[in-house]
């Protein structure tokens, strides 16, 4: 019988950044069976099931549709322009990725204390729990986006070879929100406030990013130069108008609009992997 090959760090090697990539490779089961294992409680017991991952955003987009074309349709030329995208379609749209990022962070950020028995108990590549929780909504989102191709056919649009640049841009966003989750989650396990920071600042950013108004309105808008650029340093602004650009206006994304989403991605990452590497070994003393 041929002997299983164990591998262990002690306490100072754990801490080293050089072996994240390896162990990440080996325990890429453990972290299927954890997103697995999280589908199943999420979805099993609901009457409809993964059908919620549908109803969700289009109820969200149902409503703010009405609010925004009907109560307060004088405010909102731009989306009632007849030469411009279905509000509907620019407003799911806009959604769809808005939830990922959101449900993502906010499951990852107390990821790591909602698995603290399993942190307790079993010595293992502890990222992956952070990292399963941004995969989960994956599910989500893609049922999210046939919908929003569906409603975006039905009202007349058309799907153009631009849409090749989608994994590009969400490639950007998944690193953005991966970073700021390995951050948010290991902090959290020393400071129970972070979740609650979290749910404010995406509050905050829900209505600082370009979901149910565009990225021109803002531009276009009485705002002093100085507010706009510090808007504008928003991340999921520009990603938000970088995805309705390759499907409204069937073009890659003006670069500068990824500029930012892109440093900001690469800058989380970095210091997420590094931050819960450090903290990683020593997280059972604090759960």
């Amino acid at each position: 019988m041929t002997a299983m090959k164990v591998f262990s760090y002690d306490s100072l090697e754990e801490r080293n950044p050089r072996h994240i990539l390896l162990d990440l490779i080996r325990a890429r089961q453990l972290l299927l069976d954890l997103i697995w294992r999280d589908l199943r409680v999420r979805y099993r017991y609901a009457v409809m099931g993964f059908l919620w991952a549908v109803l969700e955003p289009l109820a969200f987009t149902v409503i703010l549709t009405f609010v925004f074309t009907l109560v307060f349709a004088e405010r909102i030329p731009d989306a009632q322009a007849a030469t411009g995208p279905p509000f509907v379609v620019m407003l799911l749209c806009g959604i769809i990725f808005w939830q990922y990022f959101s449900t993502s962070l906010t499951a990852a950020t107390t990821s790591v204390v909602t698995n603290q028995n399993l942190v307790k108990k079993v010595r293992f590549t502890r990222e992956i729990i952070p990292i399963a929780a941004c995969c989960v909504p994956l599910v989500q989102l893609g049922i999210g986006l046939i919908l929003l191709f569906i409603v975006h056919l039905f009202m007349g649009g058309s799907l153009g070879f631009a849409l090749m640049y989608l994994p590009l841009i969400f490639a950007i966003q998944f690193a953005l929100t991966l970073g700021l989750s390995l951050l948010f989650s290991c902090i959290h396990v020393h400071f129970r406030d972070v979740s609650n920071l979290v749910s404010v600042a995406l509050l905050l950013g829900f209505y600082a990013s370009p979901i149910f108004y565009s990225l021109d309105m803002v531009r276009n808008s009485r705002l002093p130069e100085w507010l706009q650029q510090l808007y504008l340093l928003n991340p999921m602004a520009g990603l938000l108008t970088a995805y309705r650009q390759l499907l409204l206006e069937h073009r890659f994304p003006d670069w500068d609009l990824l500029l930012v989403p892109s440093l900001m991605a690469a800058t989380a990452l970095i210091i997420g992997l590094l931050t819960f590497r450090r903290i990683a070994a020593t997280m059972s003393d604090y759960l």
